[in-house]
């Protein structure tokens, strides 16, 4: 994993980050958000791999359930959620702190469009005890800074209209 904050700082581009005890569960991460004060909308990010074990992330709401059908579709291969212990020998990761960016291979992007609609982001940089915000509006320059490769993870009908 690459330092985000390092990275983000160095290229001018907007972050909090904050440090705290570490967070497994939506539970903790309510509370912790509460006792840090931070602004924004929990998300989840989802290490996916194809039949080749070529990786994805899945970068989501922290609520809501995966369409992997829609996935499918979207990506033209069929995609699953790697094993914990497997995810964890790979990034250095524990479930529940997995980062949307910030890998030192290349790993495609699954963009929520939904998130695209909120003002700022809060994820888990790779470590479970801390927290980084970023702003939506700056999330096409971390996918160029970082050169990830992104798919549009499409609007549910009833969440469009």
């Amino acid at each position: 994993m690459i330092n985000l904050a390092d990275t983000f700082k160095s290229a001018g581009i907007y972050f909090e980050l904050y440090d705290h005890r570490a967070i497994y569960t939506n539970e903790d991460a309510v509370i912790i958000k509460e006792e840090q004060g931070f602004v924004g909308t929990e998300t989840k990010s989802l290490f996916l791999k194809n039949k080749k074990d070529d990786h994805f992330i899945f970068f989501t709401f922290t609520t809501k359930s995966t369409d992997f059908k829609k996935i499918k579709q979207l990506v033209g291969q069929r995609l699953s959620v790697v094993k914990p212990e497997e995810m964890e020998a790979l990034t250095g990761q524990k479930p529940g702190a997995v980062s949307p960016f910030g890998y030192e291979e290349k790993v495609p992007m699954i963009i929520d469009a939904e998130l695209l609609l909120q003002e700022k982001l809060v994820f888990a940089p790779g470590r479970p005890d801390q927290t980084m915000v970023v702003l939506v509006k700056d999330l096409s320059k971390i996918v160029e800074l970082l050169s990830i490769e992104t798919y549009d993870y499409p609007l549910s009908k009833s969440e469009d209209n």
